[in-house]
Formats: structure tokens, C-alpha cells, sequence
């Protein structure tokens, strides 16, 4: 069945999008086939090599001046019994002990499983008993009513916990404990038993909560904060955790990041774990309208749209009034590519209000003289000389000075637009109080990608999220697929408010060609401003083909930026997980 559903699939894409498209679609899914074997082999070994010191944990635990009680909350609804019984096992296996655990079952038909709750229900075990079906939200709520604990932690009747996850979560919270919500990495459970499949997760992005519910396990939410919202909302069963998060953001409340995997979320024909499942199909019904909800109480103007992958969305926020963006491309002879550049701006852009402002270093090339002539009439267009040594952040700040538009848009001259609405997926994201740098993803001429977002302390210093992965590769957990917080994104393509640039007074002149564009987002970011990537504003980038670097002269801005931002660098990318390489783009795992 699988082979013919394959096939009609592929059939179909092949009539609407042509044989270029379909074997692009298929690279990226031998890719991403690839890329999994490849990480359930190296997280296998990890796993393997995983021991505990419970003898030293248990002293740590006597040491911690805070060790709040906490509810272990498990609804049930006719779960299979070996399912049930590893899910409890692995709470009372816990190294942390102050815990109780509410099971509330939801009117379950299967008496076999009635009597096992009924056996356990003892001790620190509390199981509660619905007479009519209710759902996920309701069964959770009144489970939540029967807790005494200081927390709530949200476990659901097929998953496990690993043995310290209690303990990572008080030890967390001793050093955090205004924290409203916790979340940590994960895996899941194969159909044999067997831990594959990790997504080690960033640390909170609130466009990457609106892109897709990445925080849901392992789930630990302070209980009078639990009340104050009201709980789940019975109108979003199957997507009740997510309409959760976002109600929390909207009241301010705070969300903790704990890097490891605690959570085990198990693959069974009736879970969302499992993505050749239809199950729960229902749920993503209602995952379109809780955002769209979302942003109506944000008072936030726009359409939800499906994302590039199942459970995922994509947020097109309407653009307030028509601002004027200054599009400003430096530029040294190259020719042929500042051509292609300008024509593919002036052929697919769809957002008008725009003017491209070139900025000529030195050009020497009579072929450069010629084509700038045949732009001398063309009201878009406006051209200015930089005639000293070149310096990156000298050359844009000469530039911005010199416009009077509401955005710049600080472009490389080896760029070619690939998307029509290339400035308003930007721009959209750009106006808005909070943001600082907006950046896009850009792709190699051989359709790989170049830059989706950088990564603070990759290759000791900073280096592009995903270099070299398909067009059309999701990448780790989404994060290609996802608009989502980034430290930084690159100056090739990079928009924002012309007043937050002028704000910061522009790029650091100091860095004449490397790291300027990091050093300005971490700049915004410090301020309070965050970076956003977008994979929706795609580029192709022909990196290295204007300008050959000097060594001398990036090793000089290399010490300027660690100097700088060594302490930040240190700390950890707060948007790249502790658990992956920081000696390959690659996203695989860090070596123990």
C-alpha cells in the first residue's frame, strides 16, 4: 500500500510542479533518510555510553536548598498495558523522590487496565476515575486539581522519563525558580523499545512556538501558574498543550530550557511520535485556529498558513502602510553577477516601494563603466562612489547616511532573488517593536544551502546553521523549515529599521570584512532586540565570487570580534543545543 500511495504521490507532483522539482524533492528525501540513519547510529552509541552516578546525584539532591513536591500528572484513556506500566515504572524510578503521581483515567472501556490502576492505587500513587469521557484537556485539569505538588509535570500514558529528569528539572529550578514552564530535549521509542530520533532543541524562540509546538516534552508547568490560566482549553483536545504556551506568552510568563533528553515520547500507531501515522489528524484542525486565535488577542493583523511540513505553520502578518526600503549592494567590478543581481530584484519583486542604492569601490573595469551608464536613467536606482581601501562596515554606513528610507537592506552584489516576495517575508517580521535583523535563506548555485541563520561559537568563532544540507531538507528538528530566533544572521541579505541601525550607530567600523554582520545582531540582541531567520526569503548567494579575502586582514577582525563577544561565545549559542558539534555545520552530535 505504501508503494502505491508512494507513487500516485509522486505522479502527482511531477504534473504540477515538473520533473526539475521532483527530483529536487527526492535528494532532499534521501538526504534527510540519510541524515537520520546516520544520527540514530551515532545517538545509539551515545546512548549506550549514557551512565549514571546515582550515588553522587543523591548527594547533590541532600545538598539542594530547594526541593520543591512535585505532581507527576498522567491521564489515561484505554492504554495498553505494557505501555502503562513502563510509563509509571520510569517515575518511580526516579533519583529524585519528592514526587507524587495523579493518574486520572478517562473512562476507560478496557477493565484489565481498570484493575491494574486500581492495584497501584497506594502510596504516593493517586488514581482517579471519570464515569464519562471528558478528553485530554478536562481528564488533565481535574488531575491537576487533585495535585498538592509546588509543579506540575505532564507525562502522557505511553511515554517514559529518564531516571534523572525529575532531578535536572529541581536542580534547574533551583538556580531559575520564578521559571513558569519548563521544557527539555527528547527522543522517542521505537516500535522495538529503542531510543532513536533526538531533537536537541534551542532554548525558547517565540517564532519558532508560532511555526510549530517544538516545547512540548518534557513538560513541567508551576502549578498556581496552571490555575491562574485556566488550565487547557477543552476546544483545543489534541492541541491543547500548545494553545497553553501561547496563552502563557501572552500573559508574560517565563520558559526554561534544560538541554538534555528527560523525555522518551513513545512511536504507537495511535501517537503523533510516529510520522507515518495519520493519528490525531483532528489536532492539526485545530492548530490553524488556536494561532489564528493567538494573534487575534495580540491584536496582531494576519492570515495562518500551512508550513513546509506536517504540524506546522506559517504566519503572514499584514505590513503596516507602505515603508520605503533602501536596498543598498556594494559592489567591485563582477559584473555579470551586480547585473544578475539587479535584474532578478527588478523582475520577480512583488514589494514596490523600494529604491537600489550601488555603492562603487574602486571599480576599474571598462564593462562595469558601461552597464552603470545604461542604469543612469532608471528612477530605482540611485549610484554613489566609495573611492577608499575597501571596508565592509565603512562602505554601508557611508551608504545609510546618504538615505532617508524607513528600512535598508544590506544586499551582496553576488545575490539573486529566487522568491517574489522575498522583501515582505522580511519586512513583515521587520516591523514589528521587538525585532532587530532579519535574514533569509540562501542557497549555493547547486541548490545546497549556504546560510539558514548563524551559529555563535561554530568553528570557534561563528558559522552558518545547516551549510551544505538540501534546498528542501528540513534540517535538525525543523530548524531550516522554521521562522525562528537566531544570535545573527548574514549582511549578504539582511533587513531592518533604518532608526535601530542608526540606533547602534551602525556596523563597527573596526571589522573591516569579517564577523561585522555577527557583531551588529549581537549588538541588537544585547539591547533587547532579537534576530529572526526566515526560510521563506530565499536567495541564491555565489559567496567568495566578488572579493578575494586577505588572511592578514580577517585574522585581524577574527581577534577584534573574540575579544569582543568572548564571554557570550563561552556562555553557548542560546539558539544552537549544548549537545551538537561546534566543529561542523553539520548539526551532529558532540563528541563525550
Amino acid at each position: 500500500m505504501k508503494v502505491v500511495s508512494l507513487f500516485k504521490k509522486s505522479v502527482f507532483y511531477i504534473k504540477n510542479f515538473g520533473l526539475k522539482e521532483f527530483f529536487k524533492k527526492v535528494k532532499g528525501y534521501v538526504f534527510s533518510r540519510f541524515l537520520r540513519k546516520r544520527d540514530n547510529i551515532a545517538y545509539t552509541k551515545l546512548v549506550t555510553l549514557e551512565k549514571f552516578n546515582e550515588a553522587k546525584i543523591k548527594k547533590e539532591i541532600e545538598n539542594l536548598k530547594y526541593k520543591p513536591f512535585l505532581s507527576v500528572i498522567i491521564p489515561t484513556y484505554n492504554t495498553p498495558m505494557s505501555f502503562i506500566k513502563e510509563t509509571v515504572s520510569s517515575v518511580n524510578k526516579q533519583f529524585y523522590k519528592n514526587f507524587e503521581i495523579i493518574i486520572y483515567d478517562d473512562a476507560s472501556k478496557d477493565e484489565y487496565l481498570k484493575k491494574y490502576l486500581e492495584k497501584i492505587n497506594k502510596g504516593n500513587i493517586k488514581v482517579f476515575f471519570s464515569k464519562k469521557n471528558k478528553g485530554i484537556s478536562e481528564t488533565s485539569n481535574l488531575a491537576a486539581k487533585e495535585a498538592s505538588g509546588d509543579y506540575l509535570v505532564f507525562l502522557d500514558h505511553d511515554d517514559t522519563l529518564s531516571p534523572n529528569a525529575l532531578y535536572e528539572v529541581v536542580k534547574y529550578l533551583n538556580k531559575n525558580r520564578s521559571i513558569d514552564y519548563i521544557y527539555s530535549d527528547e527522543d522517542k521509542l521505537s516500535h522495538k523499545g529503542e531510543r532513536e530520533d533526538p531533537f536537541f532543541k534551542p532554548d525558547f524562540s517565540y517564532d519558532m512556538l508560532l511555526t510549530y509546538m517544538y516545547i512540548t516534552h518534557i513538560r513541567v508547568i508551576k502549578k498556581n501558574t496552571f490555575e491562574k490560566l485556566g488550565g487547557l482549553d477543552k476546544k483545543y483536545d489534541g492541541a491543547q498543550d500548545w494553545d497553553f504556551a501561547l496563552r502563557l506568552f501572552e500573559k508574560k510568563g517565563t520558559f526554561g530550557h534544560i538541554p538534555k533528553v528527560l523525555y522518551h515520547w513513545r512511536k504507537n500507531p495511535n501517537s503523533t511520535a510516529d510520522e507515518d501515522s495519520g493519528a490525531k489528524s483532528y489536532a492539526y484542525k485545530k492548530q490553524q485556529l488556536l494561532i489564528e486565535e493567538h494573534l487575534k488577542r495580540m491584536n496582531v493583523k494576519a492570515a495562518v498558513k500551512e508550513g513546509y511540513f506536517k504540524g506546522s505553520y506559517k504566519v503572514d502578518r499584514e505590513i503596516i502602510g507602505n515603508p520605503k526600503i533602501e536596498i543598498i549592494i556594494p559592489f567591485k567590478d563582477k559584473v555579470e553577477y551586480l547585473k544578475d543581481c539587479i535584474e532578478s530584484i527588478q523582475k520577480l519583486s512583488t514589494y514596490k516601494n523600494y529604491e537600489i542604492c550601488l555603492v562603487n569601490n574602486n571599480s576599474k573595469s571598462e564593462k562595469t563603466s558601461q552597464y552603470l551608464k545604461t542604469l543612469n536613467n532608471n528612477p530605482r536606482i540611485k549610484k554613489l562612489e566609495y573611492k577608499k581601501e575597501f571596508n565592509y562596515s565603512l562602505i554601508n554606513n557611508f551608504a545609510v547616511k546618504r538615505t532617508e528610507s524607513d528600512y535598508v537592506l544590506f544586499l551582496n552584489s553576488d545575490t539573486k532573488i529566487i522568491t517574489p516576495r522575498w522583501i515582505e517575508e522580511m519586512l513583515s517580521i521587520a516591523q514589528r517593536k521587538d525585532i532587530g535583523a532579519v535574514g533569509g535563506l540562501l542557497l549555493y548555485k547547486d541548490n545546497t544551502i549556504q546560510h539558514a541563520g548563524i551559529i555563535l561559537g561554530l568553528g570557534g568563532v561563528a558559522a552558518h546553521s545547516h551549510r551544505g544540507f538540501p534546498s528542501n531538507s528540513n534540517g535538525h528538528g525543523g530548524l531550516v523549515s522554521c521562522v525562528r530566533d537566531v544570535s545573527a544572521v548574514t549582511a549578504a541579505c539582511l533587513l531592518m529599521q533604518r532608526d535601530k541601525f542608526l540606533k547602534i550607530k551602525g556596523f563597527d567600523e573596526n571589522l573591516k570584512i569579517a564577523y561585522n554582520d555577527v557583531d551588529l545582531c549581537l549588538r541588537l540582541k544585547r539591547i533587547g532586540f532579537s534576530n529572526i531567520y526566515t526560510p521563506y526569503s530565499k536567495l541564491y548567494h555565489y559567496e567568495s565570487k566578488t572579493r578575494k579575502k586577505t588572511v592578514g586582514e580577517n585574522e585581524k577582525d577574527t581577534n577584534f570580534f573574540l575579544k569582543r563577544w568572548k564571554k557570550y561565545i563561552e556562555k553557548g549559542d542560546p539558539f544552537y543545543n549544548f549537545n551538537l558539534t561546534l566543529s561542523k555545520e553539520d548539526y551532529s552530535f558532540r563528541k563525550i
